[in-house]
C-alpha cells in the first residue's frame, strides 16, 4: 500500500511498517505522536524474587502461572510474559542456558524520503 494509506491506518490504531522491515521496525500513533519500535534481545535480569513471582502467562494461553510453573513451558520453546508487559516476553536461550528477554524498544527514526514514495507499506 502507499505511504498515505499506511499513515491513515496508523492514525486509526494500526501498527505499520514496510514489507522489508516486517519483524524489525514498525510505527504506531500514540499520544498524538508517531512512535518507532524495534526488537531487542538481551539477557533477562532478575533476582531471587522471581522464584515465587506470579501473574505469568504463556503466549497463546489464557491461564496465569507462578514463575516456577512456567519453567517446563520455557524448556518446550514457549514464551512467557507478565500480564502487564506490552509486546515483551522471556524465552529459554539454549545457547547460554539462560533466560532471554525479547522486548520492543522505542527509538528515534528518521525516514529517508524514499519511504514516503514507497508502495510496500503494510499493516501488521
Amino acid at each position: 500500500m502507499k505511504f498515505s494509506e499506511a499513515m491513515e491506518a496508523m492514525i486509526n490504531g494500526s501498527k505499520v511498517t514496510r514489507q522489508g522491515w516486517v519483524g524489525s521496525i514498525y510505527f504506531v500513533y500514540e499520544n498524538k505522536e508517531v512512535q518507532s519500535y524495534q526488537p531487542n534481545v538481551s539477557s533477562y535480569i532478575y533476582d531471587e524474587t522471581i522464584m515465587v513471582s506470579d501473574n505469568w502467562k504463556i503466549k497463546g494461553e489464557d491461564n496465569t502461572y507462578k514463575f516456577y510453573e512456567v519453567i517446563d513451558h520455557l524448556l518446550q520453546g514457549k514464551k512467557a510474559y507478565l500480564e502487564e508487559w506490552k509486546d515483551n516476553y522471556i524465552y529459554y536461550d539454549e545457547t547460554f542456558n539462560s533466560i532471554g528477554l525479547f522486548s520492543l524498544q522505542n527509538f528515534k527514526y528518521t525516514p529517508a524520503f524514499e519511504s514516503f514514495t514507497a508502495i510496500d507499506w503494510v499493516i501488521l
